[in-house]
């Protein structure tokens, strides 16, 4: 009997098996590496989400319901006592999580002391102290709520807009401070952006009715 037809016809069947399958594996193997690259590229090219992008209006809410809350609990301590300076603080990420607002009230019949409440964005708790203003702020004039327009998330992005993010660049960011109060020599109210890092710093001021940079 002759078996060397059956053999190669094996043979040839086998390979042409295993030429389809190593063709089948090889595109399969192209596209999972092609997915892991758009896959990295787009976490590459996905911008990390914090207070320099979100949306500012998203904390309008917040805002609103914080002051509700500090005008309460100092009406109830002297009622008197209104709003003199707003002083936010957020961490070097610039997370939303990471900010503690700073509610500052004077009254004229308190001649000696502020008073503040600071809320933490994270917990929602807060700490009420009476200040000597010997000790801190010194007597700062009463806010016109009227000339305060938007929050301090739209203050941190239109300061990063006139310098802050160019600095961030080139600079290591420590933290972050932003107060609300009167200031300069035409008494603006603004929106004071401080910078802080290791071997520089930046101030930008902002008209907080206008959101214009102040100069002076």
């Amino acid at each position: 009997m002759n078996f060397r037809s059956p053999i190669i016809l094996i043979i040839v069947v086998v390979a042409i098996f295993s030429v389809i399958g190593w063709a089948y594996y090889d595109n399969w193997q192209t596209k999972k590496s092609q997915e892991k690259a758009t896959a990295t590229q787009t976490a590459t090219e996905q911008p990390v989400s914090n207070l320099t992008n979100v949306d500012p209006t998203d904390f309008d809410s917040a805002v609103k319901k914080e002051f509700a809350l500090a005008n309460e609990k100092a009406a109830a301590v002297n009622p008197n006592y209104k709003l003199s300076t707003i002083e936010v603080e957020i961490d070097k990420d610039l997370l939303p999580e990471s900010t503690n607002t700073r509610y500052v009230f004077s009254a004229p019949d308190d001649t000696l002391n502020n008073w503040m409440i600071t809320i933490s964005q994270v917990s929602g708790n807060y700490i009420r102290a009476l200040v000597p203003k010997t000790d801190y702020l010194g007597s700062p004039e009463l806010i016109n709520t009227s000339l305060w327009k938007y929050n301090y998330v739209t203050a941190l992005q239109l300061a990063e807009q006139n310098g802050g993010l160019d600095w961030r660049e080139k600079n290591t960011l420590s933290s972050l401070k932003l107060t609300l109060r009167h200031s300069g020599t035409n008494n603006w109210l603004l929106w004071i952006v401080e910078y802080t890092g290791v071997d520089s710093n930046l101030t930008v001021k902002l008209d907080a009715n206008s959101g214009k940079v102040v100069t002076e």
